[in-house]
C-alpha cells in the first residue's frame, strides 16, 4: 500500500494555538486528516501493544518549528505511516483499525449510520449489502460474497475496487479499496455518480483460476469478469478464438469459456486508461497492460511507428510514483497528477521510462502483487540470471581496473577517459 502526506495546513484552534494539520493520502486519495498530537497519542497506544516492533515516531519539538523542521517532520510521519501499513500484524490490529476508522469518519464529518450499499458485479448487476457507514472494506466484501454464496476460504482471491463507467460500455479500474478503508466514505467522496464499488478478482496470475473452479459462485464471478475484459478488448484472442469464445458466451458455457480464455494472449491482464510517456519522446501515447508476471507498454509517438516493450518482473529493478502539483483547485484530484517511473534492465543496459497516468498507484500495486505471486522456483531462476549478469559486468569492470593499475605502475597519471572507465565500472557493478 502507498501512503503519503503531500499536503499540510497551518491552522489555529479555538484557544489561538497554532498547529499543523496533515492530509494523509492512500493510493493517491485522501483518507483522513490528523494533527501531530493525535498521531502521537495513537503511537503511544500502539507502543503498549507492540513495543519495539513499531518504527520510530517523530520526536516532539518544544520550540517553534522552522520550515526545515516542519518539512522533516512531514517526511518522518510519512515514513512512519508507510511502515505501519506495511506491517500486517500492526495494520491488522484492533487499535490500528479503530484509529483509521475514527479518523476517516471525523475527517469527512460522518457519523456511523445504517445504509444499503450497492456492490456491483462485472456484468453490471449488483448486490445490496446491509452495512454501516463505518464498516471497513473487509467487512463489506465478506457480506457481499456471502450473498453471492461464495466460500469463505476463497475470499482472499477477491477484493473491492472503485471503478468508473465510461461513455461506452468500458470501465476504468480506479483503485483497489484496502481492507481498513471505509467503502462508503471512499465512494461518497468521488466527484460524480459514474464511480461505483465493484467486486473483482485480485490476482494477476491467470492460472490461479484453477484454485477456484470447484466453487460455482467463483466460476460465475470469474466468467463475468472474463467476458467483460473480452468485450473491452483487454485480452487478445486470435480470430478463430474470438469466434469460439463468442459462441460459448451465446450458449452460456462458463467452464469451456474460461478454459479457452486460458490460452488467449493477455487473459487476466489489467489494462490502464489512456496514458502518456516521455519515451521515445514527450507526449507519446502509450497503452499499458499488466498481468502474468509482465508489464506490456505499446508506445505510439505522434510521428513514427509503434513500439512494444514487454518486461518480466525479473527485469524491473525499481519503480516509484510521484504526486505532482498541476493546478489550483479545491479537490486534490484536480490539483495533482501522478507519474509512474520504472527502471529496468534491457540486455546489459539500465533504462528508465516515465508514464503519466492517474492509475499510477494501481499500477504499482499490481506490480507488487505479481512479485508476491511469483512462484519460488521462478524467483530462484530470476536471481540466478541476475547474478550471472552481475558477474559478467563485474568481469568487465575488473579488466578495466587491471588496465588502469598497469598504467599506474608505469607512473602514468589517469586521463579523464580512464577515470570515467573506473567510475562506470563501479556504477555497473552496483546495479
Amino acid at each position: 500500500m502507498h501512503i503519503n502526506i503531500p499536503v499540510t495546513e497551518d491552522l489555529q484552534d479555538s484557544l489561538g494555538v497554532r498547529f499543523v494539520l496533515y492530509s494523509v493520502y492512500l493510493e493517491g486519495f485522501l483518507i483522513f486528516k490528523a494533527r501531530y498530537k493525535d498521531l502521537h497519542l495513537w503511537n503511544e497506544q500502539l507502543h503498549h501493544l507492540f513495543g519495539n516492533q513499531l518504527p520510530n515516531f517523530p520526536p516532539k519539538y518544544f520550540l517553534a518549528m522552522t520550515k526545515a523542521m516542519a518539512e522533516e517532520r512531514r517526511l518522518q510521519l510519512e515514513r512512519y505511516l508507510q511502515k505501519l501499513v506495511s506491517d500486517p500484524v500492526v495494520s491488522g490490529s484492533e487499535k490500528f483499525m479503530e484509529f483509521f476508522k475514527k479518523s476517516q469518519l471525523d475527517t469527512f464529518k460522518m457519523s456511523s449510520v445504517k445504509i444499503i450499499l450497492n456492490v456491483y458485479l462485472p456484468d453490471g448487476q449488483h448486490v445490496k449489502v446491509d452495512a454501516y457507514t463505518s464498516d471497513t472494506a473487509e467487512r463489506v466484501l465478506e457480506a457481499a460474497l456471502y450473498k453471492l454464496r461464495l466460500s469463505r476460504e476463497l475470499k482472499e482471491y477477491f477484493s473491492l475496487f472503485i471503478t468508473r463507467r465510461e461513455r461506452d460500455t468500458n470501465i476504468t479500474v480506479v483503485k483497489q479499496i484496502t481492507g481498513f478503508e471505509l467503502p462508503f466514505i471512499t465512494i461518497w467522496n468521488m466527484p460524480d455518480d459514474t464511480f461505483q464499488i465493484d467486486i473483482r478478482k485480485w490476482y494477476l496470475n491467470p492460472f490461479t483460476d484453477s484454485m477456484l473452479l470447484g466453487c460455482t459462485a467463483a466460476i460465475s464471478l470469474l466468467y463475468m469478469q472474463a467476458v467483460q475484459e473480452f468485450q473491452m478488448n483487454w485480452s487478445r484472442p486470435t480470430e478463430e478464438q474470438r469466434k469460439k469464445l463468442q459462441h460459448l458466451i451465446e450458449t452460456g458455457n462458463q467452464l469451456k469459456f474460461l478454459e479457452l480464455m486460458q490460452k488467449v494472449e493477455h487473459y487476466g491482464y489489467l489494462q490502464l486508461h489512456s496514458c502518456t510517456s516521455d519515451y521515445p519522446e514527450p507526449g507519446t501515447s502509450v497503452t499499458v497492460s499488466v498481468g502474468n508476471f509482465e508489464l506490456c507498454c505499446c508506445f505510439q509517438p505522434p510521428k513514427g511507428q509503434a513500439e512494444l516493450i514487454q518486461l518480466h518482473v525479473a527485469d524491473m529493478t525499481c519503480w516509484h510514483v510521484q504526486m505532482l502539483h498541476s493546478a489550483k483547485g479545491d479537490s486534490a484530484r484536480q490539483s495533482y497528477h501522478l507519474e509512474f517511473t520504472l527502471e529496468y534492465i534491457q540486455g546489459e543496459t539500465q533504462k528508465c521510462v516515465t508514464i503519466r497516468t492517474q492509475q499510477a498507484f494501481l499500477l504499482s500495486s499490481c506490480l507488487k502483487k505479481m512479485v508476491c505471486e511469483q512462484p519460488v522456483t521462478s524467483i530462484k531462476e530470476a536471481l540466478e540470471i541476475q547474478a550471472e549478469k552481475t558477474r559478467t559486468i563485474s568481469n568487465k569492470s575488473s579488466k578495466k581496473s587491471e588496465k588502469v593499475r598497469a598504467h599506474m605502475k608505469k607512473g602514468h597519471f589517469l586521463s579523464t577517459k580512464e577515470e570515467n572507465v573506473i567510475f562506470d565500472g563501479f556504477t555497473d557493478l552496483n546495479l
